[in-house]
């Protein structure tokens, strides 16, 4: 019986750290789809893109923690954990893009810059709540045989979050061609401004999220 537990556990918790990743993109890409539709501009995203956003902040991470050992008590509603999550991500990428595309309408900048912008934010974003998904980010071990076994997972998800990074970061540099990314000198200084941003908005979000969560308990 104890095991029976231990792997329900492991079950829903991997379950539901998953399906945030892939309520984010339903819910961003639902939004920008009518919003795009009614402002009658084209989608920032090439499916090219989509694909390099999607390997490393969907694809691998959800196969990685789908299959990892979790022990860890089953805390609040299945549903509101996965949302409360999922919602703040998904918000703050709607919130980069409408900005970026303000910003590069005011800026005349070409529209294959734009697009490229639009996804190392949307990718950013993405690996924010990667982060939150797999805290705590923890590689040190303790002698201790419990304390052995817990850290061991944590450093699974260290490990993945730090290749996501290198993945990425290798995506729009070395194979910025194959994904169809292309950024200039001149607008360098406007990402790191733009990703200044939304790191606020992502982590105003999720606290605002994370109160009315906690009110409503």
């Amino acid at each position: 019986m104890p095991k029976i537990v231990l792997e329900g556990r492991r079950t829903i918790n991997n379950i539901q750290r998953s399906a945030s990743l892939f309520l984010v993109k339903t819910i961003y890409a639902s939004i920008l789809a009518i919003v795009f539709l009614i402002a009658n501009m084209p989608y920032p995203f090439m499916p090219i893109h989509l694909t390099l956003i999607s390997m490393v902040t969907i694809g691998i991470p959800s196969f990685v923690l789908a299959l990892e050992p979790n022990k860890e008590r089953i805390k609040g509603q299945f549903l509101k954990n996965v949302i409360s999550k999922a919602i703040p991500t998904a918000l703050t990428v709607v919130s980069n893009i409408i900005i970026t595309a303000i910003v590069s309408y005011k800026l005349e900048l070409k529209t294959e810059v734009y697009s490229s912008i639009c996804v190392i934010l949307t990718g950013l974003t993405g690996l924010m709540l990667l982060s939150n998904l797999c805290k705590p980010l923890d590689i040190f071990k303790i002698k201790n045989n419990k304390i052995e076994k817990t850290y061991a997972s944590q450093g699974i998800r260290t490990t993945l979050f730090i290749l996501m990074i290198i993945m990425f970061t290798i995506g729009i540099t070395v194979f910025r061609n194959w994904f169809s990314i292309t950024i200039t000198n001149e607008v360098i200084p406007l990402i790191i401004g733009l990703s200044i941003i939304s790191f606020f908005i992502f982590f105003g979000l999720n606290w605002l999220i994370n109160m009315k969560k906690d009110k409503l308990k």
